[in-house]
C-alpha cells in the first residue's frame, strides 16, 4: 500500500536518453535503415527528428527524399527495418550513471513503476532485458501500445490506468520537450532528465527553461539518483 503521506504513488520513466544512453544505436539503426532506401542523413539531421518514435522520424526523412506517394509504400518496411537493426544494437545500450540505485531504492520504497516509451516494444524490452532491470517495471508501454505519440499524453494515460493510480500522483521522468509536453497534457507531474543525449544546443536550454518556468525539477545526468528522493517529497 502506499504511504498516505505521500502525495505520489508511482514513478513511469521514458526510457532513450532517461534511463539509457541509446543514442550510438539509434543513430546508427536510423541511418542504415534509411541507407536501404539510398536516403543519406548526417548525424545532426537525424537527431533533429528525435522524439515521435520511428515511423515519425523514417517517415520525415522518406518524405523528404521519396515524395508523399513512395513514402506512404515504403514506410511501413523502413520501420521495420529501423526496429531489427536497433534490436540487434540493443547489447551496445548501456544504463546512466545511478538507474539501477534510484530503481532499487523507489522498489524498497514501495513505488510503483513503470516504463512509457515511443521507443519499439521489441528494442525496449531488449534494452531493459540486457541491462538486467527488467524485473523492477509493473507496466512497459512503448510506442506499440498507442495510437498517438507524445506529445499526445495517451501513453501516460494507459500506463497510470495500467498501474491502477491516478495521474496526478504519478511522477513521469523524461529527456524531451514531448516528454514535458505530455506529461503536461495529462495533469501528472513531471522531472525533467537533462541529459543532452537526444536533446541538444539551444533546444536543450529552451526546454531547461521551460521546465523550470513550470516549477519541475531538473536534474543533470550525474544526479539521476536525487529523483528518489524528489518522489518521496513532492512537491516540495
Amino acid at each position: 500500500m502506499p504511504q498516505m503521506s505521500r502525495l505520489i504513488d508511482a514513478v513511469i520513466f521514458d526510457l532513450d536518453g532517461t534511463l539509457v544512453d541509446s543514442q550510438p544505436a539509434v543513430l546508427k539503426a536510423t541511418k542504415e535503415a534509411l541507407a536501404r532506401f539510398d536516403i543519406i542523413a548526417s548525424d545532426d539531421e537525424v537527431r533533429e527528428r528525435f522524439g515521435g518514435g520511428s515511423r515519425n522520424i523514417m517517415s520525415f526523412f522518406l518524405v523528404r527524399d521519396l515524395g508523399e506517394a513512395k513514402s506512404s509504400e515504403h514506410i511501413d518496411l523502413a520501420v521495420e527495418v529501423k526496429n531489427t537493426l536497433q534490436t540487434e544494437y540493443s547489447t551496445e545500450v548501456g544504463l546512466l550513471p545511478g538507474v539501477e540505485q534510484l530503481l532499487s531504492e523507489l522498489k524498497r520504497d514501495r513505488f510503483r513503476i513503470a516504463i512509457a516509451t515511443m521507443g519499439a516494444g521489441s528494442v525496449a524490452r531488449r534494452v531493459l532485458s540486457h541491462n538486467r532491470i527488467d524485473s523492477y517495471f509493473e507496466e512497459v508501454l512503448t510506442a506499440d501500445d498507442v495510437a498517438d505519440p507524445k506529445p499526445d499524453p495517451e501513453i501516460l494515460v494507459k500506463t497510470a490506468q495500467r498501474l491502477k493510480v491516478d495521474a496526478s500522483r504519478s511522477l513521469y521522468v523524461g529527456d524531451s520537450t514531448h516528454d514535458l509536453e505530455a506529461a503536461t497534457a495529462a495533469g501528472m507531474p513531471f522531472v525533467l532528465a537533462d541529459t543532452g543525449l537526444f536533446v541538444d544546443g539551444r533546444r536543450r536550454i529552451d526546454l531547461r527553461e521551460k521546465a523550470r518556468s513550470l516549477d519541475y525539477p531538473v536534474v543533470a545526468t550525474d544526479e539521476i539518483g536525487s529523483i528518489a528522493g524528489i518522489a518521496k517529497s513532492y512537491p516540495a
